[in-house]
Formats: C-alpha cells, structure tokens, sequence
C-alpha cells in the first residue's frame, strides 16, 4: 500500500472539515472554520498548531441564585432548580449548559443538559414572584460542574486568530437591554415577553 504523504492527508483532512462546516450550516446551525493553515517545513511529530477544525456556537442559561456558594463542594442543598418546565417546553433550542452565579460571592457553577438522566426529576415549586407552583426540573446537586470545567471547553481569545473571520463579538460589546416588538422575528421563541432570570426561575 503506497505511503500517504503528510500533505496529501492534510488537504484530505481540510476537506472533511470544509464539509462538516458546511453540513452544519445547512441545517441552519452556526459554525465557523478553522484557519486552514499549511505551514512550511512542518513536523508532524513534533509541531503543534494551535487552528481549530472548527468552532461551533452554544446556548448557555445564565441563573443568578441568592444563596451563597463557591464551588460545586459547598453548594448549600442536596438538589438543583435547573429550570421551569413550562418556559423549557417553549425553548426551541436545547441549552448546553446552565449556569449558576451566586449572588453573595459572585462565583459561579454550572451543570451540562447532556448529563441528564432518570435522577433529574420533575417537581413543583413554589414561585413567590408570581405566588403559585411552578413545574420545575430539579437534579442532583452531584451533577454540579466546577468553573474551571466549563473554562477548559471555552474558547480562548488567545486562539480567536486561528478561526476563519471576523471574531470581535467574543471579546466585547453586546450585553445591551433592548425593547422590540412582538412582531420583530428576534422576539419569537417563547412566545412572549421574558421576565428576568432572577424572577422567572426559581430555586
């Protein structure tokens, strides 16, 4: 069987990605390529480049909670209050994760949707905001992920000039409060005026 050359399984191998990309982008989800990068003299034993194949875009639900914790180890209860099932049922689109900052030491944890299984439950939760139960997925406080977890899977703004095309929303801006209408396609999802995090979401 003739030998491969490095060259030949990289142009092979750019083109799997190209294609990948583009699939995605086919069914409407956002990707980005990696810099396709061929650099002279390249050892394939000993050098590294740091392009990604790709970098892809994820839904993460930011909760803010009263109560005091650290870390996944001192999080004060047994259980977690992921979200109410009535606004997920309307959510288009799964969350990767959900994170949780605490108000009273500003650190945060998070817990991965992919975890779930049979020990996340369903149950019924007072909401003093709006003064009736709420349905509301509750899981394992052991499901809890630490910050420097989630930071590992991140991508870095060190690394942004590898991917193909302009990255400048990663680093700043955004973050703005806006009021649209109902008709403006930006407002559809739930079908109606979301109220902020901390009042929506109990637990």
């Amino acid at each position: 069987m003739p030998h491969r050359s490095f060259k030949s399984a990289l142009t092979n191998g750019h083109r799997a990605e190209r294609a990948w990309v583009d699939d995605l982008r086919s069914a409407g989800r956002s990707a980005a390529h990696g810099r396709k990068l061929v650099i002279k003299g390249h050892n394939k034993n000993t050098d590294h480049c740091e392009t990604p194949d790709a970098v892809v875009m994820m839904s993460l639900e930011i909760k803010e909670r009263s109560i005091s914790f650290t870390c996944p180890e001192d999080y004060p209860y047994d259980t977690v209050f992921v979200d109410d099932m009535h606004g997920m049922a309307k959510e288009r689109l799964k969350h990767f994760a959900y994170v949780f900052k605490s108000k009273p030491t500003g650190k945060w944890v998070w817990i991965s949707a992919l975890d779930r299984d049979e020990s996340w439950t369903e149950v019924d939760v007072w909401d003093r905001g709006r003064s009736h139960n709420m349905r509301t997925l509750v899981a394992p406080k052991s499901h809890l992920r630490s910050a420097e977890e989630l930071l590992e899977l991140l991508y870095p703004h060190t690394l942004l000039e590898f991917v193909a095309g302009d990255t400048g929303l990663f680093t700043h801006g955004g973050g703005d409060s806006e009021e649209i209408d109902r008709s403006d396609p930006a407002a559809r999802g739930r079908g109606r005026k979301a109220p902020s995090k901390i009042d929506r979401n109990v637990g």
